[in-house]
């Protein structure tokens, strides 16, 4: 029995998501401003929906922004930019780990962590 695809998010996604197929390049990009006048949704909504188009594996275009705005862009500029993400997350988790270093040795306070990093709290013996 073939199952019936569904769509898995809101329409405007969509309609987002194809606009911005139409501004390949960091030179194309189309500011927030334009966009969210274009769907007559908030700058903040905006926000939102491009997080979910990002996050998403069935929209399969990178969204990048810029100064200008927001854009799908080039095989050369998708490379450049995951190399910052991973430089990114490599620093914040540097600072992250210096942190906890700073606060476990000097008795500053003590960071609370919800259930979900329970295991990992514990590895350092709190």
């Amino acid at each position: 029995m073939k199952m019936i695809e569904t769509k898995k998010h809101e329409s405007v996604i969509y309609r987002i998501y194809d606009e911005l197929k139409n501004h390949i390049g960091k030179e194309n990009a189309i500011s927030g401003a334009s966009l969210s006048a274009m769907f007559d949704i908030s700058e903040r909504t905006l926000r939102t929906y491009i997080h979910e188009i990002r996050e998403s594996k069935d929209l399969s275009k990178v969204i990048l922004t810029c100064n200008k705005g927001y854009y799908i862009p080039t095989a050369e500029e998708g490379t450049k930019d995951v190399g910052r993400l991973f430089n990114q997350a490599i620093s914040t988790l540097r600072v992250a780990r210096a942190t906890m270093d700073k606060a476990g040795l000097q008795g500053q306070y003590k960071i609370k962590f919800g259930e979900y990093y329970k295991e990992f709290v514990e590895a350092f013996g709190e």
